[in-house]
């Protein structure tokens, strides 16, 4: 059902917007008034602050708004479309390029990552597994997740532009792209965003901006090490203003090798020697024989020839891990430029753009297979004399090697536009972009048809023999063997803009302000599944492509309203500001959704500032989601209870669904700023915030369990007994079935696994920061930092089922993350110690549940700048010399009984302690 069929009003014209705009803000304003969000400024991307050097680490931005721009010049603020305003309500934290240059860190991600707002769940180069949709991330890119919320629930911006998403099914960005170099400003907004940007923007909004009026040339070596690893990284940035227009193009390329899992104690399978037990495989080298629950395992130091029943021995075990890549390597090279030009002094025309691409190759343990050999085989042996045939629990790592899994991405975007200086304070903003990401994964595996015909081969020479203590088998029948398995996806981005914004009209405390605009976005999602494995030989290429499309129009509006402000305080009210936005959004897949916001903040002295947001947001599902050729339709027994053999046929359909809805979010926060005037350079914010998230996305009938009786109550109608006869040939029909036929008559059930609209999170918290500067020794000194504490993180994923809670729990949010800094620096030397804190949490994926303890590890970071008279200008004049340790104590990563893991790579870093050296040079 659309939206529309569910009464949604159709898409507003920009009249009724506006009017719709100013008067909710003035409805609003006397209930705003007992609420309470807050308010960051608005600084040029690329200038430093002109306050105090602040700490290196994430702070909140200036709390009172910039001053209009002199320039017609589109000057981007995260979290408004008005200029010259910051957003009312909710903090902005921040780091302009010299805090970025700052910090122990090799790419833009792992930047943002030192905010406790932003969790590592999900898409990470760390993780491959299958919580927190983390297996959709085929290329090892890192994506953003502010408030746990998932990195599809997090919007990544450049310079307030949306970008194409990554991973095979679209769900996020990853920041890693953009040099470090070229930014000017990194902003991260942890609140909803969709009234302003529209969807995606549940958990907040982060917002690349690019350096603005850089000059000269800028070139930086730095080397990354430990006994394992080793990273390159070199970046070089040029630009030039000549007065009328500008010009920047930056460049960096990082790679970095792989850390094997056989460096790392705790990446095992075998958890004996941590107090668990031993996950480690049965598909071994040699292999175990199994008849029924009894294995006996293959002997070692013989090939297989004339093996007897009386040589086998206790069972063998292998580590899935044999090979493995703890963290893969990576190698990157990425481009970005910007330029600008005025041709009137009332019209400037821009232009930006950016070209990244990424390697990455991860080696992921051996392939396994349970492999039925019947008596023909010339290698046969079984503890039955009689057997017709044995089955024998293999690993191919003698006769392959590990697994490899060669990967690559590729990305894009331009983009143009032109600001206009319409006369008075009004000014017009247009852009166009069109931006791709191209990407894919081959995996080479095992063709089944001709591994079962070598395995009933009857000749020694060319049988595959599976009985022997390493690889026994011709290589010429090796090679007949071995196929690939390729997974990829191309998804395009077309995105058009205008804006019109400018004073209204003058309030004693300032003037009222009004931006209205409009968005048109072409998206399309193509998907290309390929394998020659499942043929009768590699030399049968079956190919399985999709295509999925969608537009997007949109219309907005925003009023600012400064009540009260320095102009015309009175005693109680030094300032009292109130904001407005609507959103609406027309999707030619769903229909249309309307997203409003209501901000204040209000100081009652000088020193304090307390503030509050109320709004709705929301997530469109992805063009994966809603892709009905990502079916996996099958047909098998699923346990039943209920049925008299324990059994029960089932015909059971996982994927992409085209009844998918938008997920929708209302959040409201609380919160106050404090710079008390009796402690110059001491800074405090902290906020509440409150998230109620329905209509997840989720795929609750995806459970071999389903048939059981209280499972069954629960999915309702995502469970059929008896389901027609045209409903199971539908299936059968479908090209996306591979099975063997089935007669619909023995098909007694029906399970629909795909995604649906069923799901829920309910989370509120705390955010806070603190900053101290301070001067000290002829230097600045610095302490302060950053922390979330989660109260709640309840969620559900049926209509059925109460809200759990799941805070403090494994593959979830943490109650309580922070981040430190210590800092003294001057105009040459500059020294910063982080500690990082990660709590503890119940692994209750275990029983008994086991406690995780908390996880801090401290970084360095030391910055030496030589001036021109230490050796010329043209010398070392304007160069810096950089050393910084991540993971300074080189802490070891909580045991965790993670499956088949001993630790938790979503919350700590199995790397270690991790050296960087760097030049800087500027001319």
């Amino acid at each position: 059902m659309t939206d529309r069929q569910r009464g949604a009003a159709p898409a507003s014209t920009p009249a009724r917007l506006l009017a719709g705009v100013a008067a909710a803000a003035l409805l609003a304003m006397p209930a705003m008034a007992q609420q309470a969000p807050a308010q960051p400024g608005a600084a040029d991307a690329g200038s430093p602050p002109s306050a105090p050097a602040r700490p290196a680490l994430p702070s909140a931005a200036e709390a009172n708004p910039a001053p209009e721009p002199a320039t017609t010049e589109e000057i981007v603020v995260t979290g408004t479309s008005i200029r010259g305003v910051a957003p009312v309500g909710a903090p902005v934290l921040g780091l302009s390029q010299k805090d970025i240059q700052n910090q122990p860190v090799t790419t833009t991600t792992e930047l943002v990552r030192l905010i406790p707002s932003v969790t590592s769940l999900g898409a990470s180069e760390n993780f491959n597994g299958a919580a927190n949709n983390a297996n959709a991330n085929i290329t090892g890119g890192n994506g953003i997740n502010l408030r746990g919320l998932g990195t599809e629930a997090t919007l990544t911006l450049l310079n307030g532009r949306r970008l194409p998403p990554a991973g095979t099914q679209a769900q996020f960005f990853d920041p890693s792209i953009i040099p470090t170099a070229a930014i000017g400003r990194l902003e991260v907004m942890a609140d909803g965003g969709s009234a302003i940007y529209g969807s995606d923007a549940v958990g907040g909004v982060v917002n690349i901006l690019l350096r603005r009026d850089f000059e000269g040339v800028e070139a930086n070596v730095r080397y990354g090490f430990n006994r394992e690893v080793n990273q390159q990284i070199y970046g070089l940035i040029a630009g030039h203003n000549w007065g009328s227009g500008r010009v920047m193009i930056a460049y960096e390329h990082n790679e970095r090798t792989p850390l094997r899992a056989e460096q790392r104690e705790r990446y095992t399978d075998d958890l004996r020697r941590f107090g668990g037990t031993d996950q480690r495989s049965f598909n071994s080298n040699p292999g175990n024989i199994q008849v029924g629950g009894n294995r006996f395992g293959i002997p070692a130091g013989q090939n297989g020839t004339g093996l007897t029943a009386g040589r086998l021995t206790a069972p063998n075990r292998q580590s899935a891990y044999l090979g493995a890549d703890a963290i893969p390597g990576q190698n990157r090279d990425s481009v970005i430029g910007s330029a600008s030009q005025e041709i009137t002094p009332a019209i400037k025309i821009w232009a930006e753009g950016f070209y990244a691409k990424r390697k990455l190759d991860r080696s992921t343990g051996a392939q396994s297979a349970n492999l039925t050999v019947p008596r023909s085989n010339p290698y046969f042996v079984s503890p039955n004399p009689a057997a017709a045939s044995v089955t024998v629990n293999y690993s191919f790592y003698d006769d392959f090697g590990p697994t490899r899994q060669d990967a690559f991405q590729e990305a894009w975007d331009a983009a143009g536009g032109v600001d206009i200086d319409l006369g008075g304070s009004w000014n017009a903003s247009a852009y166009a972009s069109y931006g791709r990401d191209d990407e894919g994964r081959t995996v080479y595996a095992i063709n089944n048809a001709q591994l079962t015909a070598a395995l009933r081969d009857t000749n020694p020479l060319t049988a595959f023999n599976p009985f022997g203590d390493g690889s026994f088998t011709n290589p010429a029948t090796l090679a007949r063997l071995l196929g690939y398995n390729f997974i990829g996806s191309r998804y395009d981005l077309q995105d058009y803009g205008l804006k019109v914004d400018g004073s209204l009209f003058s309030l004693p405390g300032g003037e009222v302000k009004l931006a209205v605009g409009g968005e048109y976005q072409d998206h399309t999602l193509r998907s290309l599944f390929s394998n020659n494995i499942a043929g009768a030989d590699v030399a049968t290429i079956i190919d399985r492509q999709s295509k999925t499309k969608r537009d997007v129009k949109s219309v907005y509006g925003e009023v600012f309203v400064p009540l009260f402000s320095g102009r015309n305080a009175v005693g109680g009210i030094e300032e009292l500001s109130l904001s407005a936005a609507i959103r609406h959004d027309d999707y030619s897949d769903f229909g249309g959704t309307t997203n409003p916001k209501f901000a204040v903040r209000y100081k009652p002295v000088r020193a304090l500032a307390l503030r509050g947001t109320y709004g709705r947001s929301f997530r469109a599902p992805t063009l994966s989601d809603i892709d009905p050729t990502t079916a996996t339709i099958s047909v098998q027994d699923f346990t039943d209870p209920t049925a008299a053999t324990g059994v029960t046929r089932t015909l059971w359909v996982r994927g992409g669904s085209g009844d998918l809805g938008p997920e929708r979010a209302t959040i409201w926060s609380l919160g106050g700023d404090l710079e008390p005037a009796f402690v110059p350079g001491l800074n405090l914010s902290l906020t509440y915030f409150n998230v109620d998230y329905k209509n997840r996305i989720e795929t609750p009938g995806n459970d071999t369990l389903a048939l059981t009786p209280a499972r069954a109550a629960l999915l309702g109608p995502l469970v059929q007994r008896n389901p027609s006869a045209a409903l199971v040939l539908s299936f059968l029909n479908s090209p996306f079935y591979t099975g063997l036929q089935e007669n619909p008559a023995n098909v007694l059930a029906f399970v629909d696994g795909r995604k649906v609209n069923v799901g829920r999170v309910r989370t509120d918290g705390l955010e806070g920061v603190a900053n101290y500067a301070f001067d000290l020794g002829g230097g600045r000194a610095t302490v302060g930092g950053t922390a979330t504490h989660i109260l709640r993180f309840k969620r559900s994923s049926l209509p059925t089922l109460p809200l759990t809670e799941v805070v403090n729990t494994i593959n979830n949010p943490l109650s309580f993350r922070a981040r430190g800094t210590l800092g003294w620096s001057d105009d040459r030397f500059g020294a910063n110690l982080f500690v990082n804190y990660a709590g503890r949490y119940r692994n209750n994926s275990v029983a008994p549940v086991q406690r995780v303890r908390a996880y801090t590890t401290a970084d360095l970071s030391l910055r030496y700048t030589m001036r021109a008279e230490d050796g010329g200008r043209s010398l070392l004049g304007g160069t810096s010399l950089t050393f910084d340790v991540q993971n300074v104590t080189d802490t070891k990563v909580p045991i965790v009984y993670n499956g088949t893991l001993a630790f938790d790579p979503q919350i700590s870093n199995i790397l270690g302690r991790f050296f960087l050296v760097g030049v800087r040079k500027t001319w």
